[in-house]
């Protein structure tokens, strides 16, 4: 009776986890409706898809300040000036661009954007990353943003080689499933990450 037991709980925990590993890479993602805001930010960390997709927000209407997130990257060099170069050519005009050049890493972005959206008439803020990185943003962010009085919403860039639904699909999209639950853990344990 009792190995039955152990083979039907070990069953059990067999298909949780297997129901886990299908939809690890689609927990990462939030999907939440948007709304009309004071600004867009956008976070530093990757090839391009943050900025396109914040100018694509910024020329809809969504925000009428730009701001980009992104600390130093080599020498004196930050993300920051590069994503604005980058939002420049998108056609989002240098006056609504705001930056941010002190964050090495996603709670920097949250706590230094805050302060910066301070000194600004902003009550709403899009914030924009990766796909994949967006739990963990939304995790940091409200948390760093709690009692700002500033209400945020998420939006996800697609990035190209991360597949949601079948994240085990390449070796990219693997490393990042891997990585992001490796830092919301350290997060969740008072690492900042």
């Amino acid at each position: 009776m009792k190995r039955k037991i152990m083979f039907g709980v070990f069953i059990v925990l067999s298909v949780v986890f297997v129901v886990f590993l299908m939809n690890a890479g689609k927990f990462l993602t939030v999907e939440e409706g948007i709304q009309k805001a004071d600004a867009i930010v956008v976070l530093s960390g990757d090839r391009g898809e943050r900025v396109e997709k914040a100018a694509e927000l910024f020329h809809q209407g969504y925000g009428k300040y730009f701001v980009i997130s992104g600390g130093t990257i080599y020498n004196d060099v930050t993300a920051a000036r590069l994503m604005k170069e980058h939002a420049l050519k998108l056609g989002v005009p240098e006056s609504a661009i705001i930056l941010e050049e002190r964050a090495d890493s996603t709670y920097e972005n949250a706590h230094f954007t805050r302060q910066i959206l301070k000194s600004y008439p902003i009550h709403s803020a899009i914030v924009v990353s990766s796909n994949y990185h967006m739990k963990r943003v939304k995790m940091i962010f409200d948390r760093d943003f709690k009692n700002s009085e500033i209400k945020l919403y998420y939006s996800g860039a697609k990035d190209r080689y991360f597949n949601r639904a079948k994240w085990w699909k390449n070796n990219k999209s693997i490393m990042i499933t891997i990585s992001e639950y490796i830092k919301m853990l350290g997060y969740a344990l008072g690492k900042n990450y």
